[in-house]
């Protein structure tokens, strides 16, 4: 039913196509593609595969293939349906006047001071003191963010420079580490560590939350794509499917190849090990002329995601203000807040906002499906119904002062699947029901107060 679903929503990917006659270029999908690879893939995404694979031990494909579907395609796939829609903008419409404002200035403002910062701080503490311990951070920390604003200056070629000049020297160091890893393999892999490395894989992947991404970046990926000449919806459409896919294969090569790495060594490292520890000891393991190239890859892989999301920040505030605050005022000043914020420590901000994904992750994943089964919903009643369900499970979840109540602990515990991130689906599926059939006697009784007067 749900390919059924994505299948009528792709009706709208041929619409118009005939309107414009440029041919889509292999080398901009390419790059772009590229681009859009290096914005999902971020420092933690190169921390946290190794840990699945050693938790998956002989049963690694099992592990790759739940990360695939929970990691790679849900966040992609989300960013198509919203592709598809034309904009977030059209599906939250549907939801409330204000919903697409609050939803993306809540997660603006955890990129700005909890996101962005957190990059800078990981890219220097890792990537470069990691290999050259008395490098000074304040420095480090003012050229990494002179390096977004020359990256996110133009609005128009934001992905297309990260395509052309970071991704590749991204791609290639990890994928010239991958080789390595997996051709000269650093042991056998034990016994999986838990009972079904599929669900665990699903869960981890899951749970970092990457579609908010698509939901941050979908405005940027859009504009990159019409900045290459794609303006005609269906073939812009099929630019970002193709893109998709590019990314997806990328996502999917490195991704493996980490994720059999950690498994390849899970005789030798307990399930207790760190993330980050996994990965230094994996490295040593390979040789230590592989701790500087490892040490760019962070600093690219923070880079790229940094630069992507201050893109969406600026882009964001330019067309929420009206264009009273242009794009590069709003660029500098949400470079300037997140220096700032780095300098100052990413901790203590986590404690007070980071609580936001929380809260904001719920809904975007009941948005995503609204944008898939939209075509057959009766009316926006099952949109509001949906939407407001679930905002309020989440805030139940995850709110402070909210989540730790007393009566919040029993409601939470007793919706299923709430203890794996899904209990959101329960309270969808009733708002869903109960909003449809709201909406049906509203617009009844609307149309008989009509025909009254």
């Amino acid at each position: 039913m749900m390919h059924l679903f994505f299948m009528m929503g792709l009706g709208g990917l041929f619409m118009n196509d005939s309107c414009s006659r440029q041919t889509i270029r292999k080398r901009d999908v390419i790059i772009l593609g590229f681009a859009f690879f290096a914005t999902y893939f971020g420092a933690g995404n190169l921390i946290f595969p190794p840990l699945l694979g050693l938790n998956s031990g002989s049963d690694f494909l099992s592990g790759l293939a739940g990360l695939t579907l929970s990691g790679i395609f849900l966040p992609i796939f989300t960013l198509i349906v919203i592709g598809l829609n034309g904009d977030v903008h059209t599906i939250t419409d549907k939801v409330g006047k204000y919903t697409y404002r609050i939803l993306l200035a809540a997660l603006m403002l955890v990129c700005t001071f909890v996101s962005i910062p957190r990059t800078a701080a990981t890219a220097i503490q890792l990537g470069v003191q990691g290999n050259f311990p008395a490098a000074p951070m304040i420095p480090l920390v003012v050229v990494y963010f002179l390096l977004c604003y020359f990256f996110v200056a133009d609005p128009r070629n934001v992905m297309d420079r990260m395509g052309k000049y970071l991704t590749p020297a991204l791609a290639f160091i990890l994928v010239a580490i991958a080789i390595v890893g997996i051709f000269f393999p650093l042991g056998t892999p034990a016994e999986p560590a838990v009972d079904n490395p599929f669900v665990n894989a699903f869960l981890g992947g899951y749970n970092t939350g990457d579609v908010l991404v698509s939901f941050i970046m979908a405005a940027v990926f859009i504009s990159s794509i019409h900045g290459k000449g794609y303006t005609a919806v269906g073939q812009r459409n099929k630019v970002l499917i193709y893109c998709g896919i590019v990314s997806f294969v990328l996502l999917l090569i490195i991704y493996g190849s980490l994720l059999y790495m950690g498994a390849s060594v899970s005789q030798f490292y307990p399930q207790t090990i760190g993330r980050a520890e996994l990965l230094v000891a994996i490295i040593q393991r390979i040789g230590t002329w592989v701790m500087i190239p490892m040490g760019l890859a962070v600093v690219l892989a923070c880079l790229t995601t940094a630069i992507g999301q201050i893109a969406a920040v600026a882009e964001f505030t330019s067309t929420t203000s009206g264009g009273r605050v242009s794009y590069k005022k709003a660029a500098v000043a949400c470079s300037l807040l997140s220096a700032l914020t780095a300098f100052l420590g990413v901790d203590g901000i986590v404690t007070y906002i980071g609580w936001i994904f929380g809260v904001a992750y719920p809904p975007c994943l009941a948005l995503l499906v609204l944008g898939i089964i939209g075509p057959v919903l009766p009316n926006h009643g099952a949109y509001k119904g949906s939407v407001y369900l679930v905002t309020l499970f989440a805030c139940l979840e995850s709110l402070p002062g909210l989540s730790g109540l007393a009566f919040s602990k029993a409601i939470v515990a007793a919706v299923p699947l709430s203890a794996y991130g899904f209990g959101w689906i329960i309270p969808f599926v009733g708002g869903l029901i109960g909003g449809s059939l709201l909406g049906h006697f509203t617009s009844e009784t609307e149309a008989l107060e009509a025909e009254a007067k």
